[in-house]
């Protein structure tokens, strides 16, 4: 069946949450917090489980109070040294300490063992996220033991009056053709790299060009139907017409791995 693209958005204009360089609180007995190395920073925060069991508050840390309430979804980067389902974890994201009420509660896409991912997940409703408190780790379906790694956690916004969006991720071929092929060409596969644009009409003062920034395009708002990764915004076309209206179309280069959607 075919998706609507109708309700897609991009998102960008990140607000950091936390940085993940410091050992969050363990939400259980069966678990043990550090940090290891990380992919942004130096560090990210590690939960190891034994006999932790379902239905668990796996860490936990407390911030000073943010106002999210402009804000529509939550970037991270996860990992697990187990393959997980989808909704086996939520990232957790509360007005109160220690994550108590689980305000908003966001799955997490399958995850590879042993493979970072860009998680994406956006808010059901900002509008009740005038004082966020707490992020944190929960787990849903019992993972058994294992490693669980969050880093950079940050809020993102809706880039307001945005219309559409394209994107080209494409993969370099290295020809490497020798003599033993015999007059017939052969290609290795080189670098990929990803870029792309979007336009909408002029809601706000427009994105700065030159800085490097997460940017979310997504499909719809069905969970993981998003593209996820850093770019660079390269350039900024404004224009209008005589019917008044004015609009903005940027492009951008993605720098870093792409996140591609798993649903």
């Amino acid at each position: 069946m075919a998706i609507s693209g109708k309700v897609g958005n991009v998102y960008s204009s990140a607000l950091l949450l936390e940085d993940c360089e410091d050992v969050w609180t363990a939400g259980s007995a069966a678990s043990v917090i550090s940090v290891v190395t990380g992919k942004v920073g130096t560090y990210c925060v590690r939960d190891t489980t034994t006999a932790l069991g379902a239905i668990t508050l796996m860490m936990y840390e407390d911030i000073t109070s943010t106002n999210l309430t402009a804000y529509d979804g939550i970037y991270c980067w996860l990992r697990s040294s187990v393959t997980t389902a989808a909704g086996n974890l939520q990232v957790i994201i509360d007005e109160t300490a220690a994550c108590a009420v689980r305000l908003e509660s966001l799955n997490v896409p399958i995850l590879t063992a042993a493979t970072w991912k860009q998680f994406f997940g956006r808010l059901s409703d900002p509008s009740i996220l005038n004082a966020v408190v707490s992020v944190g780790l929960y787990q849903v379906t019992d993972l058994a033991d294992g490693t669980f790694d969050v880093d950079d956690v940050q809020a993102l916004k809706e880039i307001d009056g945005i219309k559409s969006w394209t994107l080209d991720y494409a993969s370099d071929t290295l020809e490497a053709t020798d003599f033993d092929d015999a007059g017939i060409k052969s290609y290795i596969i080189g670098g990929s790299s990803w870029s792309g644009s979007f336009e909408g009409y002029k809601d706000t003062t427009p994105l700065g060009i030159g800085s490097e920034v997460y940017l979310v395009l997504g499909e719809s708002t069905t969970a993981y139907q998003n593209w996820i990764g850093k770019v660079i915004i390269t350039a900024c076309h404004p224009s209008t017409s005589h019917d008044g209206i004015v609009t903005y179309s940027y492009d951008f280069q993605g720098t870093g791995a792409l996140e591609t959607p798993s649903a």
